[in-house]
């Protein structure tokens, strides 16, 4: 149940509760004061609401006529006996006094007294109640003139009903009963209503409180499925992606220290090699033409593979930042592959490597992307390949085929594969596996990571497949033209 909903029930209650006690109260009152509930509706409702007189109403306009035209008959006790007979269905009996006298009273009420009823000339528009030898009674007066002009009233008095009885009785129990009723009932309304609204803010405060602390591990439960629930499930979203935020930022500051770590090591590595063949050279170990060359190429060699790992690490910054300039141009990549796989045999001649390409035929195989970051992809998980294969016969296997708008490129090699623990981390940011980097195979480590932000960038995917022993395989899938998501390939440069 929502909360606007529980607080409009909560409102109605509190307006419906008070006025149906109201309402009892005032039937109360007035069965305290009229005596029979039949009565009421002649305290409440006009005449002409009714839609026809009751016998007991029509015999008191009778008596009230004969008051007036045939005040004699009242001395007539035969005709007082059916009076008083048809009062009697009523519930009613009827007392004739005659100055200080009773004439004549019904047989219920031989304990009513002269002192009991009400003096002749005064009226009231309401009947009142009396208690007469423990009875309750309600009393109705006509007064009238016998012909000597002696002063009489006729008196109808109708026993109090049961109930008027109580209320006469038990009126300020009821009534402090009444008023207890409403104040529990707006109290546990109240109660049960901010109930279900200060405890779930209660708990978002104590939430609230954690996440300012630092403490994300306590879980926010929703208690209930109203607005506060929906707002304690977006805190808790909040916190969870708040927490793998956090952990995420821990996990590449680590990788960020172990990197540093690394590359300060891998940069040290051929620095230290420079220096002693220098020095070497300087304290005139080299002492002959040959030597001498030697080592003038090995410093060489070790300047290039320094100058390629601070290339690498520059790139990866200026990818991580994303400041890499990008420019997308129409490629036929299966011409595209063919070029490339050319001039890798060729580079690879000496070495030996058996390189095979396969592509299927018929079929679309126009993107659009960037030349020069694509080759540098295709490089670095080539060269990561050929770093690693540990059989003399080393073997590249490159497959092109199309997947509906897309085109796949799989390239195999027959090195020792990727354990399984290490092949999802492979393409992490700052993450080392020991067999995809060691410092004595060279290289920056960067590779694959720095082919999978380009891949990316053209919003493709890139994945590895890999067993132990047999060889590892890398999956690129790229969009064709006018494929899903092309138009987004000049949001940059």
């Amino acid at each position: 149940m929502s909360i606007r909903l529980r607080l409009l029930i909560s409102y109605l209650a509190m307006i419906l509760v008070p006025i149906f006690f109201v309402v009892v109260s005032a039937l109360l009152v007035a069965l305290l004061f009229r005596g029979d509930i039949k009565e009421l509706k002649n305290i409440y409702l006009p005449r002409e609401h009714a839609e026809h007189l009751s016998k007991k109403d029509q015999l008191v306009i009778e008596l009230q006529r004969k008051s007036l035209t045939s005040p004699e008959v009242f001395e007539n006790q035969k005709y007082l006996n059916e009076v008083n007979n048809q009062l009697s269905q009523s519930g009613a009996g009827l007392v004739v006094k005659r100055g200080h006298h009773i004439l004549y009273r019904a047989n219920f009420l031989k304990g009513l007294d002269t002192d009991d009823l009400p003096p002749f000339g005064i009226t009231g528009e309401v009947d009142p109640i009396q208690q007469i030898d423990h009875q309750f009674i309600s009393i109705k007066k006509i007064d009238l003139l016998f012909k000597d002009h002696s002063e009489g009233s006729l008196f109808i008095v109708t026993d109090a009903s049961s109930f008027a009885k109580f209320v006469r009785s038990s009126f300020p129990i009821l009534f402090i009963g009444l008023i207890v009723i409403l104040v529990v009932t707006n109290g546990l309304l109240t109660y049960f209503v901010s109930r279900s609204i200060i405890r779930p803010i209660r708990e978002l405060q104590k939430a609230a409180q954690n996440m300012k602390e630092g403490n994300l591990n306590e879980a926010i439960e929703p208690m209930s499925k109203d607005e506060l629930g929906q707002l304690a499930q977006g805190f808790e979203e909040m916190r969870a992606r708040l927490k793998e935020s956090i952990e995420k930022q821990q996990a590449y500051e680590a990788n960020r220290k172990e990197l540093i770590a690394n590359i300060s090591h891998d940069l040290k590595t051929p620095i230290t090699t420079i220096k002693g063949y220098v020095e070497g050279i300087r304290d005139g170990v080299a002492n002959s033409p040959e030597k001498i060359d030697r080592y003038i190429q090995t410093i060489y060699s070790k300047s290039i593979d320094l100058d390629h790992m601070i290339d690498e690490l520059f790139l990866y910054s200026k990818l991580d930042l994303q400041r890499l300039p990008f420019h997308f141009e129409q490629i036929s990549f299966d011409h595209y592959l063919r070029d490339f796989v050319e001039e890798l045999r060729f580079d690879l001649e000496e070495m030996k490597v058996g390189i095979n390409l396969t592509i299927e035929n018929n079929d679309d195989y126009l993107i659009r992307g960037d030349r020069e970051h694509l080759k540098r992809v295709i490089t670095n998980i080539v060269d990561n390949s050929l770093k690693y294969i540990d059989k003399p016969d080393k073997k590249l296997c490159f497959q092109l085929s199309t997947m509906n708008s897309s085109i796949l490129l799989m390239m195999k090699d027959n090195g020792p594969g990727i354990s399984e623990e290490n092949l999802p981390y492979i393409f992490e940011r700052f993450y080392r596996a020991d067999l995809a980097r060691g410092t004595e195979k060279g290289g920056s480590g960067l590779g694959l990571s720095i082919a999978k932000r380009i891949i990316e960038e053209h919003h493709g995917k890139i994945w590895a497949e890999s067993k132990k022993g047999q060889g590892t395989s890398i999956f690129i899938l790229l969009n064709k033209v006018g494929g899903h998501n092309e138009k987004d390939f000049n949001h940059r440069g």
